[in-house]
């Protein structure tokens, strides 16, 4: 089934029956059915090309729902992160060449500076209270237009393109069909188990696999209730959970750590609460059985990636619990762990993860090269590395492709060095994770300056701020005379992580300031 099928099945099924709660907005699911065709027909009737891209930049909200799945049903849906900066945003849009832009007031200065750069963007689709402004089309009046004939999708055409960072330091494209959504729904719908009586409380925003799948696009299959929350905060977060009666939630791991320091007195019974479900980052056990017993809920760790629609793998909830495993592979997927020479590992040894089913991606966008060395043979090379115990539960052990999870969102270090390198007194930059407790790791980084420059840590943090996500800036940046390298003269980013630990280590052993760098770790 299509995005919009899916729906449609379930408006059928129930069509009183509440799809969307926000704030003291109500939507039904017949309601929403026809404001997705209203979409859909109004922006078939912009007179766009033939399954045109449509970019997205809405914060969560209903119309963010009602934009994904009509704009899957005559073209493709390209989510941007409402963090980027102008420069990230720019590029997202230009590389998925998007014919129309939906976004919000709040975001129309960003939106203004950069579509001079963007050619092929010829529709901006404003959400307002004030109304759409000179050149922009109103986005409720789209909803409100007649449906007209809806251009049929296939399974196999491209339903959204979630960007990834790449080590080259420019988010890659991926692409994800009908049938990619659809495989990930209903195995993730079979391995919760869910069903029309829940309700799913979305905090995190929907732009992120994670989100979209799990707290969209599953409740919407199963004919669910979504409770969208636009941001996260620990004690109004607990306190929506009992109101709306909330049966599954889904955050990172930082989040369920902010949770559990609400004070008891401040701390609702949470009544309805079947399942929280973390992922983005790696979950420590004692935060994991501390929410359990807090909350008397079942908590359960999960693994993904974008280009795997995203969900591979998830700790059963009511089924065998293994601390430090991220569960079992969900129905329809297989995983193997594979060593150097692409041969599969025993259990217990640690190799590159790869993954195989329904559910892995067409391709990324443009990038022929780059899609034919992670899709070999059927098989989708995460770049992951993980090992496989003697019952089949996965474990993450690393990361090959040295990712950096802030908060649940990734950030590539090529992506931070390419801003550094930027800077005119920066000769080589290496940028890095630290262990950081509230958010699971942080973003520091280490340059070399050119002769006769000089730069702060202070200005090069600064430098960044204007270019990158909050998320990615680094929290410190530390001057050197050199970076390390192997033999082959690439950067030993491991080293760095290493010296930067233990020299905070040994900062808070003794309780001195070494340098303004480590002071912050």
């Amino acid at each position: 089934m299509t995005l919009y099928e899916m729906l449609a099945r379930s408006a059928a099924a129930r069509p009183d029956q509440l799809a969307l709660v926000s704030g003291e907005r109500t939507v039904g699911y017949g309601e929403l059915l026809g404001a997705v065709e209203g979409f859909a027909g109004g922006l078939a009737a912009l007179g766009v090309g033939k399954r045109p891209s449509v970019g997205l930049l809405l914060p969560n909200c209903p119309e963010f729902v009602t934009a994904y799945v009509g704009a899957s049903c005559v073209g493709t849906v390209v989510p941007v992160n409402v963090l980027y900066r102008p420069d990230e945003a720019r590029h997202v849009l230009h590389d998925s060449e998007a014919e129309v832009l939906v976004t919000a007031e709040p975001f129309r200065p960003l939106v203004q500076a950069i579509r001079p750069h963007l050619p092929n963007l010829r529709h901006v689709v404003m959400l307002s209270a004030s109304g759409p402004q000179d050149g922009e089309v109103d986005f409720r009046a789209m909803c409100s237009a007649a449906p007209g004939d809806l251009l049929p999708s296939s399974d196999d055409d491209v339903a959204v393109i979630l960007y990834t960072s790449g080590t080259t330091g420019r988010p890659k494209g991926a692409m994800l069909t009908h049938a990619n959504l659809e495989a990930n729904a209903v195995s993730c719908s079979q391995a919760l188990p869910v069903g029309p009586e829940d309700c799913f409380l979305s905090a995190l925003p929907l732009f992120h696999s994670f989100a979209a799948m799990v707290f969209m696009v599953v409740p919407l299959m199963v004919g669910a209730r979504i409770r969208l929350m636009e941001r996260f905060m620990p004690s109004s977060t607990l306190a929506l959970m009992e109101q709306s009666e909330a049966t599954l939630f889904g955050g990172v791991p930082s989040m369920f750590v902010l949770m559990l320091q609400v004070p008891k007195t401040e701390r609702p019974r949470l009544h309805k609460l079947r399942i929280a479900v973390s992922g983005g980052a790696p979950l420590s056990p004692e935060v994991w059985k501390a929410f359990e017993k807090t909350f008397h809920a079942k908590m359960v760790e999960g693994y993904g990636l974008t280009e795997a629609s995203p969900v591979v793998a998830v700790n059963p909830p009511f089924g065998l619990h293994k601390h430090g495993s991220v569960g079992l592979p969900i129905p329809g997927v297989e995983v193997k762990v594979v060593g150097t020479e692409g041969r599969e590992v025993r259990a217990g040894e640690v190799g590159e993860l790869a993954v195989r089913g329904g559910n892995v991606m067409k391709g990324y966008l443009n990038r022929p090269q780059d899609t034919r060395e992670v899709l070999r043979d059927g098989w989708l090379y995460t770049g992951d590395l993980a090992r496989l115990d003697e019952d089949g539960y996965l474990y993450i052990a690393g990361r090959k492709k040295e990712l950096i999870i802030v908060g649940g969102l990734n950030v590539y270090p090529g992506e931070v060095e390419r801003v550094l390198v930027e800077h005119p007194a920066v000769l080589e930059a290496a940028a890095f994770g630290v262990d950081d407790p509230a958010r699971g790791e942080a973003v520091w980084a280490a340059v070399v300056l050119c002769p006769d420059h000089s730069a702060s840590d202070r200005d090069l943090r600064a430098f960044c701020r204007e270019k990158l996500a909050t998320y990615k800036v680094p929290r410190g940046v530390e001057i050197r005379s050199e970076l390390p390298k192997n033999a082959l003269g690439k950067v030993m980013r491991h080293v760095l992580r290493e010296e930067v630990t233990s020299q905070a280590a040994e900062c808070a052993g003794s309780g001195a300031k070494v340098t303004e760098s480590a002071s912050r770790a």
